[in-house]
């Protein structure tokens, strides 16, 4: 009897010591979560009850990625002839990266979201990608904004946003991209974010990201035309949708509520506004024929005047850029509310000329550089007497840095047919790099490619945009 006693007593007291040990080890981890950032790739804590399971830091992608597989009702929505639009597809939750709206507020409605606290708990039935902190792949360790200085780098590498749904029978005419995305600083933090669908880069959607200075951190809608020639890319019925700045040491931490796909609009204008303006030079003369674009949604060239109006802008965070070739782009980015107007005045300084310096500070900024310097005759390869200033810069260039891998790549506008404008535009660059070698160059790390009309900076629709796209663009390789 003593000694059953003895056991009891002993099992009594171990339970005692390891109920102890539990309650310090709960505590340690909630206070680790309050002053740390959890992992937001990893960690699997609940937006309402986070059970002590889910606060482990050793938890695994592998887990979040299960979810992902298998979308809530929340996360996904997809519809075919709705009202919206012909095809509709949206991953994530429309809750303010778990924060939820105000009473009465519209996120597809233009307003800014209210300063929220970061970082916060992710939950693993998210949409991979959706609701968690990614810093800039290309940060090292330099000055870093507040989600940056708050997580820790492992858990914050950029992913890819998937969509999937049934490849479109109807023919495509218009595609539109709507993104709830918080904390984008460009502006301040000098980070260069780039923009790829399927891994094809979509150049003439950065500046719009580029343009967003979200401190707070907040939330805004951007919404964003795709260019008929990228229509083939949401032919398939996936898409890849890639956020990220490998280029500039920026610790520039961002996140991505919702994105929603509409293909065919019927109803993405319910919200939206007016934007007037004028485009001027610098000695405040009008300029005629520029071409101004809201966010590829709605684009106007400036009449004589150098006035422009753009009715019917979805509303959101806008960037208005004027273009004009030999002349600077300028634009203004603000926040377009509903059934409101706002007048801009942009001013086009003449283009530098593409010089050495023009091509490094370019090229160390964004990864390419657009040369519109390089001129052919309609339908030849040869390059024109005049284009060898810009060429002689780009020998310069090479010169001083031969270690760097670059791609010549030449464009053409829409006009004539799309198999010999790729073939014309693969000669044009290859007739650079040759030019490059017949004059001292050393050519073993240049490679050339033609991308035809494939690869649009602006619409084909008006004699301005074709000549923007018309160009040899210089980009570093890997």
């Amino acid at each position: 009897m003593r000694k059953l006693t003895t056991i009891i007593l002993v099992l009594f007291f171990t339970g005692i010591l390891i109920s102890c040990k539990d309650s310090k080890k709960n505590e340690a981890i909630e206070e680790n979560t309050e002053l740390s950032t959890t992992d937001n790739s990893e960690e699997m804590d609940s937006k309402e009850q986070i059970s002590e399971e889910t606060k482990s830091d050793e938890l695994t992608n592998e887990m979040t990625e299960a979810s992902d597989s298998l979308p809530s009702a929340d996360q996904y929505l997809y519809v075919l002839d709705g009202e919206n639009a012909d095809v509709q597809v949206r991953v994530g939750d429309v809750d303010n990266l778990g924060f939820g709206f105000e009473e009465g507020f519209d996120p597809f409605c233009g307003k800014n979201t209210k300063v929220h606290r970061y970082p916060w708990d992710v939950d693993s039935t998210d949409h991979r990608g959706t609701d968690r902190i990614m810093v800039v792949s290309g940060y090292k360790q330099a000055r870093s904004d507040g989600y940056t200085s708050y997580t820790r780098r492992a858990h914050t590498e950029p992913v890819d946003i998937e969509m999937k749904y049934d490849p479109p029978t109807m023919e495509i005419e218009k595609i539109v991209l709507q993104m709830m995305l918080d904390d984008f600083q460009s502006p301040v933090w000098r980070s260069s974010f780039q923009f790829h669908i399927n891994d094809k880069r979509l150049t003439y959607v950065e500046p719009i990201i580029n343009g967003l200075n979200q401190t707070g951190p907040t939330g805004k809608l951007v919404q964003v035309g795709i260019l008929q020639e990228d229509f083939s890319l949401f032919k398939t019925g996936e898409i890849s949708i890639g956020i990220d700045d490998p280029v500039n040491d920026a610790g520039d931490g961002f996140a991505i509520d919702f994105i929603q796909l509409l293909i065919n609009p019927k109803q993405e204008y319910i919200c939206y506004g007016t934007i007037t303006g004028l485009v001027t030079d610098k000695k405040k003369n009008p300029l005629a024929d520029v071409l101004v674009s809201a966010n590829g949604l709605e684009e106007t060239l400036t009449g004589e005047d150098g006035t422009f109006e753009l009715s019917q802008v979805p509303v959101g965070m806008i960037s208005v850029i004027a273009n004009k070739q030999g002349y600077q782009p300028d634009s203004e980015s603000f926040e377009l509310l509903r059934e409101e107007t706002r007048r801009v005045t942009l001013v086009l300084e003449p283009k530098e000329a593409e010089n050495e310096n023009f091509l490094e500070e370019e090229i160390k900024e964004k990864g390419f550089v657009n040369l519109y310097g390089i001129l052919f005759d309609s339908g030849k390869d040869i390059p024109k007497k005049e284009s060898e200033a810009v060429l002689n810069e780009l020998a310069n260039f090479l010169k001083n840095n031969p270690n760097i891998k670059i791609e010549i790549i030449g464009h053409t506008d829409s006009d004539g047919e799309e198999s010999y404008n790729e073939d014309l535009s693969g000669r044009r660059a290859q007739s650079v790099v040759q030019w490059l070698s017949d004059h001292d160059i050393d050519v073993s790390n240049l490679v050339s490619d033609g991308k035809g009309e494939s690869n649009p900076v602006a619409s084909n629709d008006t004699d301005s945009g074709k000549a923007l796209n018309r160009r040899v663009e210089v980009r570093v390789v890997d």
